[in-house]
């Protein structure tokens, strides 16, 4: 804005104030005076218009005089509008006064408004200008449904201070009509229109994307192209062009949008190779661009690899494994399996993991036990495969159960046998090595003896304490052992030996047969003869099972076995027992029913008899063998008597005799030595209807067999089973401590 302002010095000149009309109008002339209140001589004026020093030309002339000096404007223009300085120089200083020429004019043009054509998503700024006094004001208006509308109401443009229109981020609904109307209070107004065109090239607001599809499933990919029509839309795969007609599995859609056009790519049945990145070309004639997709078929994880046992103890031990493949679906866990590594049932242990680590501790395992470990990975889709597996073995600890079923038996004056179970197979925490015996007398000693059984894989273990003290109370406890020692022991069981000694042996031959009948004859050697209480004969069909005939009383030594098959092979024992229980059973021998008076052949070692035999070899043979039989036998019974006299004296004076039965023996009651025998089948009855269950008694029980041989019994071990020469013997399995034995003696041996 003009204005007027006067510049004193005190001691120089003062101007006069002047001023030019308020009223001017283009063409008229105008005068300016500056004078001084005192005129003197020596001064000197200059004129600036708007601080700039004025040079006259044919419009503006300048005069001096003494005192004053004069500016003219013959036609005064727009550009002689300004502010006028008037400057006076003294010897004494300069002062200086201002006023303002001021011409009242409608707008006029200073920057016409043009047409613009821009890219979408450019910056407009469309100019509109003019000058006149008083100052112009600039208003925008925007075409509206066929009615112009403010810009102020608008929110996608604005106007700046100098007047200029402003689009900032030009979309395709920018395109139109706007008006620039620039008016004062002089005159008539200025108006312009012109046209926005914005034009919109090929583009996609979202230049990448990622698609997720499980294995097997459709999967939908989608390029949203923008710009004005016409526009193409190009999916491609790794440089090969999909077509829209010609797809083998997949499908290409397009739809028509406001905006552009929607294309779609539909993959039927998805596979793992279909994972890629796939590419959609929008072109038109304004620009092209460019879209990426990438699908990521979803599926189970692959099995974690680098399973590995990382440390071990005896009940826990880690495990380590490395980050499998995803399966484009982060991993959510892991899961731990493992079992024992043993033939049966298997019992599966889980452990659940979070993905964040590739570790995992396994608590409450068995000491002493292999196991098996395998990793699975899950994700959205499933669960991988197991991982290959890693074996594992935990350390030791010593058993944590005693055996179990533990037996004592008095097997005569200074031997005991105890049979046991090993303890359960989850409580032996590793491999068991053996088993200590214990045993001590009791009131006398509270220390255990140990004698060592080594471990054998048979279901039931037996061993025999030997030496022992006559008629003595003994505590018996067995512990089981490994490498990393000693379990707990069983409850202690007590025992006594027995005071006296069991019977001997019989010796057993068949004295005749009939078709139905085997007469069987026995006799035990002295002194313990004479402590018979009485026998048991056990028989069964070839192969078939024990049965028990009536017991026989001491005084005999002979029993007939009726109700027999003809020419059927039988096998016999016989036992004998006294006050202190069962001896050893006799050997066993074979017979085969028939008219034969004599059982000789068929009895002697055991021998199978054939009632077909060569009867022009047998009688001969049988002839010398009887005469020899005769004097031999008359020799052998005469020292028998004797032999037998004196044991007789000997046994009267030392034994008491009581009846055949089972009698208690210290904390044990020792009675039939074979009880699993059918006593209630009668004598007669046949073999084609034999009992419902009737187990082998102990006689009938094959000796053990270890390394290919028999196991020599100990001279101190009195458990002994006999067996004629052409026995069977099936399933033999050897034991450190079988006392068992096979004695193949002649039939003349069991006359002596």
């Amino acid at each position: 804005m003009f204005s007027r302002y006067e510049c004193k010095i005190k001691g120089v000149p003062k101007i006069q104030p002047f001023s030019f009309p308020e009223e001017l109008s283009f063409g008229k002339s105008v005068r300016g005076l500056c004078s001084v209140e005192i005129p003197t001589k020596s001064l000197r004026f200059n004129w600036k218009k708007d601080g700039e020093i004025i040079k006259p030309n044919n419009n503006l002339r300048i005069s001096y005089s003494e005192g004053y000096s004069v500016l003219e404007i013959s036609s005064v223009t727009l550009n002689d509008v300004g502010n006028y300085t008037c400057e006076v120089e003294s010897p004494l200083g300069s002062t200086r006064f201002s006023s303002p020429l001021i011409l009242k004019f409608p707008p006029v043009w200073k920057q016409k408004p043009t047409n613009k054509t821009v890219v979408k998503g450019d910056n407009v700024i469309v100019n509109c200008a003019a000058i006149g006094f008083p100052l112009p004001v600039v208003v925008w208006f925007r075409k509206k449904e066929d009615s112009w509308q403010e810009l102020k109401y608008l929110t996608n443009a604005e106007q700046n201070e100098n007047g200029s229109l402003v689009i900032r981020n030009a979309g395709y609904s920018e395109s139109g009509e706007y008006k620039c109307v620039v008016r004062n209070s002089v005159g008539d107004q200025l108006s312009k229109i012109i046209f926005l065109k914005v034009y919109v090239p090929a583009r996609f607001e979202e230049k990448f994307g990622v698609v997720t599809a499980q294995k097997g499933e459709s999967a939908r990919l989608q390029c949203d192209a923008q710009g004005d029509q016409p526009l193409s839309v190009t999916w491609s795969n790794s440089s090969n062009t999909l077509s829209k007609t010609s797809g083998s599995g997949y499908e290409i859609f397009e739809t028509l949008t406001p905006k552009g056009i929607n294309s779609e790519l539909i993959i039927r049945e998805t596979l793992p190779q279909d994972g890629a990145i796939y590419s959609c070309l929008a072109e038109n004639e304004h620009g092209r661009d460019e879209r990426k997709v990438k699908l990521l078929i979803q599926e189970v994880p692959s099995p974690p690899p680098g399973v590995s046992v990382r440390e071990v103890w005896t009940r826990s031990s880690s495990i380590t494994w490395l980050v499998p493949y995803s399966g484009n679906s982060p991993i959510s866990n892991y899961i731990v399996q493992y079992w024992r590594d043993h033939k049966g049932t298997r019992r599966l242990n889980e452990k659940t993991v979070p993905s964040s680590q590739t570790f995992a501790m396994i608590k409450n395992l068995r000491p002493g036990t292999s196991y098996i470990v395998t990793i699975t990975a899950e994700n959205s889709v499933g669960k991988s495969l197991p991982s290959d597996p890693a074996m594992l073995t935990t350390g030791e600890e010593e058993p944590d159960a005693p055996p179990m079923d533990i037996s004592v038996h008095a097997k005569g004056t200074n031997t005991i046998t105890v049979t046991w179970k090993a303890p359960p197979r989850e409580n032996w925490n590793g491999q068991l090595e053996g088993y200590y015996v214990g045993y001590r007398v009791i009131d006398l000693s509270e220390t255990y003896s140990y004698e060592t059984e080594q471990f054998s894989p048979s279901l039931e273990h037996d061993h025999f304490l030997t030496n022992l003290m006559k008629g003595t109370k003994y505590g018996i406890i067995v512990k089981a052992f490994n490498a990393a020692g000693t379990g707990p022991p069983t409850q202690e069981i007590l025992v006594s030996t027995l005071d006296g000694d069991l019977p001997a042996s019989p010796k057993l031959y068949v004295q005749s047969t009939t078709r139905s009948t085997v007469t069987l004859k026995w006799n035990v050697d002295s002194p313990s003869h004479a402590s018979v209480t009485g026998y048991t004969v056990q028989y069964r069909r070839e192969s078939g099972r024990w049965h028990q005939a009536t017991a026989v009383p001491s005084e005999n030594d002979y029993y007939t076995v009726t109700g027999l098959q003809d020419e059927t092979a039988y096998e016999f024992y016989v036992t004998a027992a006294n006050k202190y229980g069962a001896g050893d059973p006799s050997e066993i021998i074979t017979v085969i029913t028939g008219d034969i008076d004599s059982g000789f052949a068929s009895s002697l070692s055991g021998q199978r008899g054939h009632g077909y035999m060569d009867l022009a070899i047998i009688v001969p043979v049988a002839a010398a063998v009887a005469a020899v039989g005769v004097v031999v036998a008359v020799s052998c019974v005469w020292q028998r008597k004797i032999r037998l006299r004196h044991r007789l004296e000997r046994a009267m004076s030392e034994r008491t005799y009581t009846p055949y039965a089972g009698i208690p023996v210290g904390q044990v009651t020792v009675g039939q030595r074979f009880p699993d025998m059918d006593k209630t089948w009668p004598p007669g009855h046949s073999d084609n209807n034999p009992p419902l269950s009737n187990p082998d008694p102990y006689s009938a029980v094959p000796p053990r067999v270890q390394n290919g041989d028999l196991r020599k019994a100990s001279s101190t071990q009195e458990m002994r089973t006999y067996f004629a020469q052409d026995a069977r013997i099936q399933g033999l399995s050897g034991s450190k401590q079988d006392v068992r034995q096979i004695r193949n003696s002649q039939y003349s041996n069991s006359l002596k």
